[in-house]
């Protein structure tokens, strides 16, 4: 595909904003809670996430809060970008949005050049670019600030590395999980964001309770220097730290005797993250959904709680697993599962049937595996890289 000439865009076009940062920052529940936010307003909201594999929790999440979502499979958006370009434009065509937030692959970054570059000087769909805003999670910034002061100058592994890539090209951080830091602690990370990251607006806030959400759509609007600070990044360790992860997608069924879901849920979680502590391999993150199996956004219509659902999320191998429910999904429910833990794959997916195969016997369910995928990110090969012209 070749590059076209940049090509003024009407002020009626959709208004694209991606939204990086690690796993298990809060990206979706962050991007989840503007949309509904934006629709309750009256806005028309399209969310595109994205993952290595199909069968994510997170485009089950979105369709909470729109019905206009796509998902993109297989592939980050800068290795998938022709179909991240064509997605966009069904979703301007089909559904006219105003406002698109994307979500990129927790372990991607270099999305300046890859990908808001490419879509500013190909002008190939009508979108106007709101500023990349990358998602941190306030306490493990914090614990990791406390356990290297010294920074990058100190040496960092590759995972490392990347993470801090990821917050150097953004145009806004946003700090979640504010409420999980003491004051003093939070005025640190507050701090040193400061001074490392200079001229770059730090908004603090907690997603899940809807806080600081305000403040950061105050900012969505069309920013000519969205997507300039294009990184000097070194591919091999990128690479490598995706690498680094064992990545685990699974969808399946499971048959309860009434017991709550929730509860099942729960044990699941506390499975993996026994294991996962025992084993010295530290969770990014790992997710549950569950829901009745003809759920989806037509059948949920305007009321997706209504259906009935459940799941759980644990991040980091020091924190409880969250939980919670809204109804139940019925004596028979589909579930997705979503692990990305610092192990290899194979053990990740010894570790999620064994927690899930102990949780179903505990309390009297039965569960079957439908689909399952366990693997490490390939090397991440750009269809684009692009400078600011």
């Amino acid at each position: 595909m070749s590059v076209s000439p940049i090509t003024p865009t009407a002020p009626s076009a959709p208004l694209v904003v991606g939204v990086g940062g690690f796993l298990g920052a809060g990206k979706t529940t962050t991007i989840v809670a503007a949309a509904q936010r934006m629709v309750a307003q009256g806005r028309r909201v399209g969310i595109v996430t994205n993952d290595q594999a199909s069968g994510l929790v997170d485009t089950a999440l979105a369709r909470a809060a729109t019905e206009t979502v796509a998902e993109i499979a297989g592939g980050c958006f800068c290795c998938r970008y022709d179909v991240f370009e064509e997605t966009l434009a069904e979703l301007v065509d089909q559904a006219q949005p105003d406002v698109i937030l994307a979500e990129a692959v927790g372990s991607c970054t270099d999305l300046a050049a890859t990908v808001y570059q490419p879509l500013r000087q190909r002008g190939a769909i009508p979108v106007r670019l709101g500023p990349l805003s990358v998602v941190i999670d306030a306490r493990r910034l914090h614990d990791a600030q406390r356990k290297h002061p010294e920074g990058a100058a100190g040496g960092e592994d590759d995972v490392a590395y990347l993470y801090r890539k990821q917050l150097a090209e953004a145009d806004v951080l946003l700090l979640n999980k504010v409420d999980l830091l003491s004051a003093e602690e939070r005025r640190r990370v507050e701090a040193v964001l400061a001074e490392t990251h200079p001229g770059v607006p730090v908004l603090p806030l907690s997603a899940a309770a809807g806080e600081g959400i305000a403040a950061w759509l105050e900012r969505l609007v069309e920013t000519p220097g969205a997507g300039a600070r294009v990184l000097e990044l070194d591919y091999d360790r990128y690479a490598a730290a995706e690498a680094a992860l064992g990545w685990l997608n699974m969808e399946g069924t499971l048959t309860t005797d009434g017991t709550p879901v929730a509860e099942w849920v729960r044990a699941v979680l506390d499975g993996v993250r026994r294991m996962a502590v025992a084993n010295a391999a530290e969770i990014a993150h790992v997710k549950l959904w569950v829901e009745p199996p003809e759920a989806g956004s037509a059948a949920w219509g305007d009321d997706p709680d209504a259906a009935g659902t459940a799941g759980g999320n644990v991040v980091g191998n020091a924190r409880e697993p969250v939980v919670w429910a809204r109804g139940e999904p019925g004596p028979e429910a589909r579930v997705l599962v979503n692990a990305r833990v610092a192990t290899a794959p194979d053990a990740l997916r010894g570790w999620i049937e064994a927690a899930i195969d102990e949780a179903t016997t505990a309390h009297g369910a039965t569960f079957s595996v439908t689909r399952l995928s366990a693997f490490s990110p390939a090397r991440p090969v750009p269809l684009f890289r692009l400078h600011p012209v």
